[in-house]
C-alpha cells in the first residue's frame, strides 16, 4: 500500500474539496487504487495544475478588462452568474 501513497497525494491535490474522502476510497476500492496508479503520471498532473493556474489568471484578466469597459456591465454580470 505504501507505493500508492504518492499517487493518492497527487489525486488529493487535484481535488482538494474531496481530500479527506480520497484516502478512504483508496482503502476500500481496488479499482480506485488501480486508476490512481495508471492515470497518475507526474507530468500529466503538472500540466493539469499549470493549466488550472493559467485559466484562473485568464479569468482574472478578463474580469479586469471587462470592469474597465463601461459598455460591458451586462457581460460582466453574465460571466459572474448575476443578473444585469
Amino acid at each position: 500500500m505504501s507505493s500508492i501513497v504518492p499517487h493518492i497525494a497527487r489525486i488529493r491535490r487535484l481535488f482538494p474539496e474531496r481530500a479527506e474522502e480520497i484516502p478512504r476510497l483508496a482503502l476500500r476500492s481496488d479499482v480506485f487504487r488501480t486508476i490512481c496508479e495508471v492515470r497518475n503520471h507526474p507530468l500529466d498532473l503538472e500540466k493539469i495544475l499549470e493549466y488550472r493556474a493559467l485559466i484562473r489568471d485568464l479569468e482574472r484578466e478578463l474580469r479586469e478588462e471587462l470592469a474597465r469597459n463601461p459598455f460591458s456591465t451586462d457581460l460582466t454580470a453574465r460571466t459572474e452568474g448575476k443578473p444585469a
